[in-house]
């Protein structure tokens, strides 16, 4: 499958190149839902992405993951699993890749541990937003 990005000119980096150009989280007016929002280097080979919001106490209140991204820029909606959400809250988001020559074909395996095996994070990002 091929990969095209909007700006002809903003060339595409291998894994090791990659960077998070942007991160924003945008709480909705109901305290509830956050846009998280981001823009990656666009890149050569497929990324994973995974992403996760704190609260105060640094439990995970929500995240998603993103397998084989095909958009350097993405926006989603994630609700937040407290019953009234406030405070203090931080996103962490990861892009990492896989090696999935390593992994053991006869073995049945979750698309998670897939993913967790043999991970290799290639840059963090950091964010904190308040409700």
């Amino acid at each position: 499958m091929d990969i095209f990005f909007t700006n002809p000119n903003d060339v595409p980096v291998p894994p090791e190149k990659m960077e998070i150009r942007e991160l924003k989280a945008t709480p909705y007016s109901d305290g509830k839902r956050v846009a998280i929002e981001f823009e990656i280097t666009p890149f050569q080979l497929k990324p994973n992405i995974e992403i996760g919001i704190f609260n105060q106490t640094s439990q995970e209140v929500a995240s998603f993951s993103v397998v084989e991204a095909i958009e350097n820029k993405m926006t989603f909606t994630i609700y937040l699993r407290e019953p009234k959400p406030s405070g203090d809250y931080q996103v962490k988001m990861q892009i990492f890749y896989t090696n999935y020559d390593a992994l053991d074909d006869d073995e049945e395996q979750l698309i998670k541990d897939i993913l967790l095996e043999n991970k290799k994070i290639i840059t963090t990002g950091e964010i904190t937003f308040q409700i």
